[in-house]
C-alpha cells in the first residue's frame, strides 16, 4: 500500500477522522464477532445461541466495512464510493440500534453505540466533499 501525501487543513482533519473511524469500527467489529456474548451482555441485550450467531455475524459485517475504509483512506483510492457506503453502514446501525432500544431488545445504554454511529455517519458524510478528494479524482469530475 503506498500513501500519497495528506493535505493540511479541514480536508486532511476529515482524512484522519474517517481512518480512525474506519480503524475504531474493525476493532469493535472483530470484537464483537470474537466475543458476541460479552458485547450483548455490555449493551443490555438478551443472550442466546440465535442472538450470539447474528451479533458475530453483524460484527463481522463491520469489520469488513471498517477495514474497507481503513484500506481506502490509507490508499486514497476510490474514497467516494467508500465514504459513501460507510456512511451508510453508519447510518444504517443507528436505525437498527434505536429499533432494537425500542423494541426493548436492546437496553437504553446501547443508544451511546448508536450515538457513536450517528457522529461517525456524520463526520464521513462531511468527507465526502470535494475538498476531502485527492486532486486527480477532482480533476476528473
Amino acid at each position: 500500500m503506498k500513501r500519497t501525501h495528506v493535505e493540511s487543513g479541514p480536508a486532511s482533519m476529515l482524512a484522519r477522522a474517517a481512518l480512525g473511524i474506519g480503524a475504531l469500527t474493525v476493532v469493535s467489529g472483530a470484537s464483537q464477532a470474537a466475543a458476541p456474548g460479552l458485547v450483548l451482555k455490555l449493551v443490555g441485550a438478551e443472550n442466546s445461541p440465535a442472538t450470539r450467531q447474528l451479533f458475530g455475524t453483524v460484527g463481522m459485517f463491520m469489520t469488513i466495512t471498517g477495514g474497507l475504509l481503513t484500506h481506502s483512506m490509507l490508499c486514497r483510492k476510490s474514497m467516494r464510493l467508500t465514504l459513501f457506503w460507510s456512511v451508510v453502514q453508519k447510518a444504517g446501525a443507528v436505525g437498527a440500534v434505536a429499533i432494537g432500544v425500542h423494541r426493548g431488545v436492546f437496553a437504553r445504554r446501547a443508544l451511546a453505540v448508536a450515538a457513536f454511529d450517528l457522529l461517525s455517519a456524520a463526520v464521513l458524510a462531511a468527507g465526502l466533499g470535494a475538498t476531502m478528494l485527492p486532486k486527480h479524482e477532482r480533476t476528473q469530475q
